[in-house]
């Protein structure tokens, strides 16, 4: 297994809690994702969306047989993320080794065919700052923004309330104090913009789903409302795909705004803004009891195996992701 080739103290510390060692830091991720790029160059690029506010790569791999890096390709498209909440780290190893099976199996004969018809990118790590900060001190600091420093000397904004699309109209705030502060206006950090830059000039891409902890949910749009989605198909889609995957996870499937109202997210402007079908994974636990957003390295690979049967599906629907209403039971 390529990502279990690399030893702690191959990377300066501080890091992870001794216990939890066996999850990635930037440094890490970012020597897994080479290992990854390097073990199957025919098929994997490596490469930077953008930089973060303090200067990280935000990197990508991309699985395409005839497109690198940030080429276009006329493949259906799908993009993976996860991280954009900085204590949220097990939203990184799940699109980490994602990223590492599809290596690992790209001559099992539905990977390969999915290999060979399919435009896959992966980000792990969306906000790399908070991530760093959370664990600088070998001990979790319960960061969730990012590092923006903000005029009155606190420290990040929410990176998933900064998206533009119905940005600052509900389930966010202006206060910079705030977990949910939405930033001074939309898209104003580099981390949403790179997001923001690689979807709207990657036209081919249908389908987006941001790994989240925790709750073991499966969530689709509205987040800023309560209303559903006004196009009927399209609704019985996004309703038709989370049944699906709900039923493959054990995971609750429901619209964002039922667990509550959130404003500026990442799957509210993909669909909104560029009719992408967005998804957010609220990956294990179920609940603060069970370990909340530091459950542990129990459930790295339990909740990994889970979730592979939903990512082959949604890889499969990108060709037309609206196919998933005549193939429901």
């Amino acid at each position: 297994s390529v990502l279990k080739k690399l030893s702690l103290t191959d990377f300066h510390l501080q890091d992870f809690p001794p216990k939890d060692s066996p999850y990635h830091n930037y440094d890490e991720a970012t020597a897994a994702l080479r290992l990854i790029q390097a073990s199957a160059p025919d098929i994997v690029s490596m490469f930077s969306i953008g930089k973060s506010v303090q200067g990280r790569e935000l990197w990508a791999v991309r699985f395409n047989t005839d497109a690198k890096n940030l080429d276009p390709s006329q493949k259906p498209g799908i993009v993976f993320m996860g991280a954009h909440h900085a204590r949220e780290h097990l939203s990184t190893e799940v699109p980490l080794l994602l990223a590492q099976w599809l290596v690992e199996n790209r001559h099992r004969e539905d990977v390969l065919k999915l290999l060979n018809s399919r435009d896959i990118t992966i980000i792990p790590m969306v906000n790399p700052d908070g991530v760093e900060y959370d664990i600088a001190t070998g001990k979790y600091r319960w960061q969730r923004k990012n590092m923006r420093p903000n005029p009155n000397g606190t420290y990040g904004v929410d990176l998933n309330r900064n998206y533009g699309y119905q940005w600052g109209t509900g389930g966010s705030s202006k206060n910079q104090n705030s977990d949910v502060y939405m930033g001074p206006s939309p898209f104003s950090e580099p981390e949403s913009q790179a997001v923001r830059n690689f979807c709207e000039t990657h036209k081919n891409l249908t389908i987006l789903l941001s790994y989240h902890t925790f709750s073991e949910l499966i969530l689709y749009p509205w987040g800023h409302t309560y209303s559903s989605i006004p196009n009927t198909e399209d609704l019985a889609a996004f309703t038709a795909m989370a049944k699906k995957m709900a039923g493959m996870t054990g995971y609750k499937p429901e619209q964002s705004s039922d667990l509550y109202i959130a404003s500026g997210d990442t799957t509210d402007w993909a669909y909104g803004a560029l009719g992408i079908f967005a998804f957010t994974f609220e990956l294990t636990p179920s609940s603060i009891l069970k370990g909340g957003f530091y459950p542990g390295t129990d459930v790295i690979q339990s909740t990994f195996q889970k979730n592979i049967p939903p990512a082959l599906y949604l890889i499969d629907l990108a060709d037309n992701p609206r196919r998933a209403i005549s193939t429901a039971f």
